[in-house]
């Protein structure tokens, strides 16, 4: 028997070749250009040349520290004061990193007397250029206090760099991670996922502690809420925000403090005057999941309804019936979010123990 011949392609073979061609030869070079640099180590005329920019501006390389064989530089630390409360003292930590032909990483690490790091990191051609644009990030934009709860965020600098630097430009940041302690409860927000998908956000408590957090704690803020789920070490609850810089920094960052006041004002309160404060919008909340599931089983019953209509062989509403499974994964999709196929607990007061 003769093997069967090969499918033949959707689209020009060529169109499709030179897509991967030239993928190929980016990811390839960028490849080749990291390993090669990191088989060299780092010469002590290359630390004085890349320094030399940090140098000028007060900073000392700490040699013990560094790591010339990973082509790391270590700068030795220094110490700012918050601008919010001029008493928050944080140490700086930075690091240079070369990965690869004019590719290179500089991360700024603050640390506060609680122990708790922020970041700051670019990459870009220049380490001077890395290093102007981090300084004109003020270390209070890492540092926050809210309610009495400090919040450290970690960013990351988005810039082009075959555009000019002017003196006054301020670097354009990318939220991706925030971190905050309250009372025993760490929440995290983590907004290091993919393009339009949500952010999530995770709250794990101490083992000394005992929590028996509602499903709809953060819901009731508002439809971008979703409903808190049990995990291994805690809770998560996925959060919507904007899909696209530069509208998805702002977003977080106002989401973030608005849910941070909500936690504190939450636990700051015994747990049955939530009941008694959100009871209309945990009802919203309840009715959200509902529908949402509602629609889903509908989808899925709707197709075999429609066989039940005596639709002749090529009408729309047999098309119908067979496509509706395929609209229902393409809704779905679209809402970036795994589906919950349980019915939502009835909102009814917390018991005293809650937290």
């Amino acid at each position: 028997m003769r093997p069967p011949k090969p499918m033949r392609p959707l689209w020009p073979p060529l169109f499709k070749r030179d897509i991967r061609v030239i993928r190929t030869r980016a990811h390839v070079q960028a490849e080749q250009d990291s390993r090669r640099q990191s088989r060299i180590p780092l010469s002590h005329h290359d630390i004085i040349a890349l320094a030399e920019p940090f140098t000028r501006s007060g900073r000392q390389v700490d040699l013990a520290a560094s790591d010339r064989l990973a082509r790391r530089i270590q700068f030795k630390p220094t110490h700012h004061r918050a601008e919010t409360d001029g008493a928050t003292l944080l140490t700086e930590h930075l690091v240079l990193e070369h990965l690869g032909r004019r590719h290179f990483r500089l991360t700024r690490i603050l640390t506060n007397a609680a122990g708790q790091q922020a970041t700051l990191r670019g990459d870009g051609p220049e380490p001077g250029r890395l290093l102007v644009q981090i300084d004109r990030v003020p270390v209070a934009r890492h540092v926050q206090r809210i309610g009495g709860a400090t919040l450290v965020i970690n960013y990351r600098i988005e810039s082009d760099s075959n555009a000019p630097a002017e003196p006054s430009d301020t670097p354009h940041l990318v939220f991706l991670q925030a971190t905050t302690t309250l009372d025993g409860l760490v929440m995290t927000f983590d907004a290091q996922v993919g393009h339009g998908m949500p952010a999530e956000i995770d709250l794990a408590p101490d083992p000394e502690r005992s929590l028996d957090l509602p499903p709809d704690l953060f819901a009731v803020l508002g439809r971008a809420w979703r409903p808190l789920r049990r995990t291994a070490h805690g809770w998560r609850a996925p959060l919507r925000i904007a899909s696209n810089e530069p509208a998805r920094t702002p977003d977080l960052e106002a989401k973030l403090a608005r849910t941070t006041e909500h936690l504190i004002d939450t636990f700051a309160h015994p747990p049955a005057h939530f009941h008694t404060t959100w009871r209309r919008e945990r009802w919203f909340a309840f009715l959200r999941e509902a529908i949402g599931l509602l629609l889903v089983i509908g989808l899925f019953l709707l197709g075999p309804a429609l066989l039940l209509l005596d639709a002749s062989e090529g009408s729309l509403i047999r098309l119908l019936s067979f496509v509706m499974p395929a609209l229902l994964v393409l809704f779905l999709i679209a809402r970036h979010e795994s589906p919950v196929m349980r019915i939502p607990p009835r909102p009814e007061p917390l018991p005293a123990d809650a937290w």
